[in-house]
């Protein structure tokens, strides 16, 4: 068995321990886990705990015909929004078998310190008087001083309009997934305090976001973003609340030779005869 983490220090403890406890068929190896581990490839199964930027074609392609794998993988371009895939390989390519509810700590090039904030995607961050920080999928079109995400940010903190949401408890697993198969160029993921996650909708010019103790934060209370945010709960809920188990998961190849190869994992809408009251 072959186990990677790119903290050194995590490495020489764990095969400390397994050496004390008598195992000798695990030997941990400090590496970027996003490349897998050629040396000891193929696999016929892996397991992921952190969530890379897409699955990684390095891992399929160190897979065995008929190889399995259950990774974490983010489901849109900003943090903290994933499922767990469980992903079969033949004749080297992969299929989603099935998709749960799930994710964990994004996989960074080097040990993360700061574990409240994440490890990816973020466009701008406050580390005083309050850390706060905002992720905005249309990071394309701001500029290298990231005046976008910084004043959206900013119109989220400061003279912001508050409203309770109506609805009952949020469901995070759901509505975040939910979100995430509508494709929005505009989804926004923030957050606005410590442990305490926001998505919703912006633009260079208005911004929204549920936060998950249902406090719905906006730029002004006749926001355009706060309406394409009611729009999306009303949406939600007229689907009663789908598991992210019921939305269809699509790999799709990347294929614009910028950053990492891979497939990029997106879910389409629930299927109606899914869908709740």
């Amino acid at each position: 068995m072959t186990s990677l983490d790119i903290d050194h220090y995590l490495t020489r403890w764990a095969n400390l321990i397994h050496h004390g406890r008598g195992l000798r068929n695990i030997r941990c190896y400090t590496a970027d886990g996003t490349a897998g581990f050629p040396d000891r490839a193929p696999y016929d199964r892996m397991v992921a705990w952190c969530t890379p930027p897409l699955l990684p074609e390095a891992w399929v392609s160190q897979m065995v015909d008929g190889g399995l794998m259950v990774a974490p993988l983010p489901i849109a371009p900003v943090p903290n929004m994933t499922v767990v895939a469980q992903i079969r390989v033949r004749d080297g390519r992969p299929t989603v078998e099935a998709v749960f509810t799930g994710g964990y700590i994004e996989a960074t090039p080097s040990p993360k310190g700061n574990l409240d904030l994440p490890g990816r995607w973020v466009d701008w961050e406050n580390r005083v008087p309050v850390p706060s920080w905002i992720s905005i999928a249309w990071r394309e079109k701001d500029n290298w001083r990231n005046n976008g995400a910084r004043t959206t940010l900013g119109r989220l903190l400061k003279d912001a309009h508050t409203e309770p949401y109506d609805g009952v408890e949020v469901d995070w697993p759901s509505w975040r997934t939910f979100v995430a198969a509508k494709g929005n160029p505009y989804l926004t993921m923030a957050g606005l305090g410590p442990d305490l996650w926001a998505l919703g909708h912006s633009t260079p010019a208005t911004a929204a976001v549920l936060q998950q103790d249902g406090v719905i934060v906006a730029d002004h209370r006749d926001s355009p973003s706060l309406t394409v945010l009611r729009a999306w709960l009303a949406e939600w809920e007229a689907a009663g609340r789908p598991a992210p188990e019921v939305h269809p998961p699509l790999l799709a190849r990347r294929e614009d030779g910028q950053g990492p190869a891979g497939w990029d994992l997106r879910l389409s809408g629930a299927p109606e005869t899914c869908a709740g009251p």
